[in-house]
């Protein structure tokens, strides 16, 4: 996958954010469902995406050696 090309993230890290993405996906297509997104279901899409994002921010830097 993309994360794991730019060498920042090892094996495992790079594993976990996936699955965190693949949880995001299922929100989303729970949401779309019944073709209406409510406030309440973009809300929890919105911190879910959130949250990946600073993990993988976190783990692009933390110095660590693959």
């Amino acid at each position: 996958d993309r994360l794991n090309t730019s060498g920042h993230l090892n094996d495992r890290e790079a594993t976990r954010l996936n699955n965190q993405q693949d949880h995001i996906n299922k929100i989303e297509d729970k949401a779309k469902s019944d073709g209406v997104v409510t406030k309440k279901e973009r809300a929890r899409l919105k911190h879910a995406q959130d949250r990946t994002s600073r993990h993988i921010a976190r783990q692009k830097h933390d110095r660590q050696q693959r």
